[in-house]
């Protein structure tokens, strides 16, 4: 599994920042938003791996994405805003919109090893 997303190329004006990742292998879901804010199409995906800026998803290679979207993780309800930096075969590697907090993290964690996800 490729780590590009940890060295995706900085927005304009910002150094180039690596973060501590995750291996989580948890499902989730990409959330394409339509007109009125509403989820228009909705698409199931594999996460990976995480880190406090970004994520790598496996992903079908056939379905076209729009560069943003949400990522909706299994189990939690928050919509994670995320753009698309790298997209390779079933990779699709995505930076988050907002840095993730820590506890958000250490829940993921924690509930990834609850259910033997580690």
């Amino acid at each position: 599994m490729s780590m590009r997303m940890h060295v995706a190329e900085p927005r304009p004006g910002e150094l180039t920042t690596t973060y501590k990742h995750f291996y989580i292998e948890r499902p989730c879901r990409i959330l394409i938003i339509g007109e009125h804010l509403k989820a228009k199409t909705k698409y199931n995906c594999l996460l990976r791996h995480i880190s406090v800026g970004g994520a790598m998803l496996d992903f079908n290679p056939n379905i076209q994405l729009a560069k943003n979207f949400f990522l909706e993780i299994k189990g939690f309800k928050e919509e994670i805003g995320c753009t698309q930096v790298h997209r390779l075969g079933t990779e699709l590697g995505v930076r988050f919109n907002m840095l993730l907090s820590q506890e958000f993290i250490r829940r993921l964690i924690r509930s990834a090893f609850q259910t033997g996800g580690f």
